[in-house]
């Protein structure tokens, strides 16, 4: 986590102010919850809140009406009380300015809201309870994304051990591993490959096989991958991994599904090329997806001929 801005005192009085905070995806630096507008009548409960939190709770310099509290994760709030009615029958409006990416905003956001509504009563001063709330959430939400990333790298590391012996095999044999061609949006390229597999062990040897190769090590995203395929059994198994791209790996599984495709593995690469692309990168990832799956067909007759030439 990057740290949180501190607050700094100027003036000769030693009035406690804070740096503007940023919006935008992914910025560094401090989050906060901005209060805007605070009438007079509710200036005691701020100078409250100065008091009992120096260390993270401040005043902007350009408005003095505004508060800064700072929050881990680099979530940015403002909280707006409203003209009239405070505490008595009006909550603050709630507004995320910014925080790691879209979908934790999204769902710090409603965790907020929700808090809000169900233990923030009316009647009585909100703010230092507002605070605390965001802290919390923003705290597990921290804590939640910290644990997934642990799991995913240990699983990752699984893969690498388990895989060594397995893709020694499968470079000496003639498994084949196809390639899309690539999409390059914003110097950010975008390269499908596709395998057959029938195992969980034939899924980890091709993302070791493709890992392996220096330059999808080196890329952003090396494998953001999904697979499906039916065991002697009739069940059917598949699972993905967004390789830190979050909602890549289950747009690609969305279209295994849609396209009833059994016994695929599909990777996807993408190279950063230090450009934002926004929605676009899934619409990337989603295409060169799509455009691997559909040679399935011609793989497939090609592969029932050499099976047929091999029995003969």
């Amino acid at each position: 986590m990057e740290g949180a801005a501190g607050c700094f005192f100027g003036g000769r009085r030693r009035r406690r102010v804070c740096p503007r905070a940023q919006s935008g995806e992914g910025k560094s630096g401090g989050a906060g919850i901005i209060i805007m507008a605070v009438p007079d009548d509710n200036a005691e409960e701020v100078e409250l809140l100065l008091s009992i939190s120096p260390e993270v709770v401040c005043r902007d310099p350009t408005h003095s009406s505004t508060l800064v509290f700072l929050l881990p994760f680099r979530f940015v709030l403002h909280v707006t009380l409203p003209p009239r009615g405070y505490p008595d029958v009006s909550r603050p409006s709630l507004f995320v300015a910014a925080g790691p990416n879209a979908p934790l905003v999204n769902q710090f956001s409603s965790q907020l809201n929700k808090a809000l509504r169900e233990e923030v009563p009316l009647g009585g001063p909100m703010l230092l309870h507002i605070f605390t709330l965001a802290q919390d959430i923003a705290t597990e939400l921290q804590r939640t994304r910290e644990a997934e990333a642990q799991e995913a790298q240990a699983r990752r590391e699984a893969m690498e051990s388990e895989a060594q012996l397995a893709l020694a095999a499968r470079e000496a044999s003639s498994v084949e591993v196809w390639a899309s061609d690539a999409i390059t949006d914003r110097k950010s390229k975008f390269v499908a490959h596709m395998a057959r597999v029938d195992s969980e062990a034939a899924v980890r040897e091709v993302v070791m096989h493709l890992r392996s190769q220096k330059h999808i090590a080196e890329a952003a995203h090396p494998t953001i991958y999904a697979y499906r395929f039916t065991d002697s059994s009739g069940v059917v198994h598949h699972d993905s991994d967004d390789d830190g791209e979050t909602g890549a790996a289950s747009r690609i599984m969305f279209l295994l599904e849609q396209m009833k495709v059994d016994g695929y593995v599909v990777v996807v690469t993408r190279w950063f090329g230090g450009v934002l692309l926004g929605p676009d990168r899934f619409k990337h990832i989603m295409e060169v997806a799509r455009s691997i799956l559909l040679t399935i067909p011609q793989r497939e007759k090609k592969r029932g001929a050499r099976d047929w030439q091999d029995r003969q």
